[in-house]
């Protein structure tokens, strides 16, 4: 015999599991503070290679200009700035990568609190055709 409520409940589940689930079970396998320093680890490391490629580009842009100054250039100054704005793109792109990251990490654990809420309802609907044999 089939029961409707127990299929909707397992179409439901299976759908989340295959959807959004994937990634929130692999979510659920970190704390918090460990998956948001991870995310933003990955961001610095992303980071430091966005920044090279656009400080090679813009060199490749302006190479006829940087070699006619080549001689009058203040390396001290051109390097410090480099290494300000290296720093201030961090920064802004650390603050942003945590705060996405906790929010990724709150919004998978709401989802596996659904999930999880539906598996045990589902348990417990087992336990009572069980009990009912």
């Amino acid at each position: 015999m089939l029961n409707e409520n127990k299929i909707k409940m397992m179409t439901k589940m299976a759908i989340y599991e295959k959807n959004e689930g994937r990634q929130m079970i692999k979510n659920s396998r970190y704390f918090k503070g460990d998956y948001v320093a991870f995310g933003v680890l990955r961001t610095l490391i992303a980071t430091t290679f966005a920044y090279i490629i656009m400080v090679i580009l813009y060199v490749l842009c302006n190479l006829e200009k940087l070699v006619a100054d080549i001689n009058s250039l203040d390396y001290a100054a051109v390097g410090k700035r480099l290494g300000i704005y290296y720093i201030l793109m961090l920064i802004v792109y650390t603050i942003i990568a945590a705060m996405v990251y906790a929010y990724q990490y709150n919004h998978s654990r709401k989802g596996l609190k659904k999930y999880f809420s539906r598996l045990n309802k589902l348990e417990r609907f087992y336990d009572s055709q069980r009990k009912k044999k």
